[in-house]
């Protein structure tokens, strides 16, 4: 069940999901950032820190969502209240609903560590109204 509040995450998917770096996901934080940005009040409401561990091939990736500060870093620091876990295309095709956020999770490709009341909470980090 946790899992599948992951799946609010599809409605912020970014317009084009080809980047440079090789990982598809950077666009997803960007858009996030960008949508934070414009709704602090997303981040009050929040209050906690989400790190995204995201994996492609041998490299990997670690995105801190930090909604005490309301600032997305990439390779952060911050240490997490609650840790996601999975490969960048799965992540990819989670936010685009070609993947299943509860089948990821019974399959092993998606993991939740820490507080997972906040794995729950992941859907207030949805796209506002006026985006949908």
């Amino acid at each position: 069940a946790m899992a599948m509040k992951l799946n609010v995450l599809q409605k912020m998917a970014p317009s084009s999901s080809s980047t440079n770096s090789g990982f598809k996901s950077d666009n997803v934080f960007a858009e996030l950032q960008k949508r934070m940005t414009e709704d602090p009040s997303i981040a009050k409401k929040m209050n906690c820190v989400y790190c995204f561990d995201i994996s492609n091939g041998s490299s990997s990736k670690k995105w801190i969502v930090n909604l005490k500060t309301n600032q997305i870093t990439e390779n952060g620091t911050d240490k997490a209240d609650c840790t996601v876990k999975i490969a960048d295309e799965d992540y990819v095709n989670l936010i685009l609903g070609k993947a299943n956020g509860q089948q990821l999770f019974m399959q092993g490709k998606l993991k939740i560590s820490g507080n997972m009341a906040l794995a729950m909470k992941l859907s207030t980090l949805s796209a506002p109204k006026s985006s949908l």
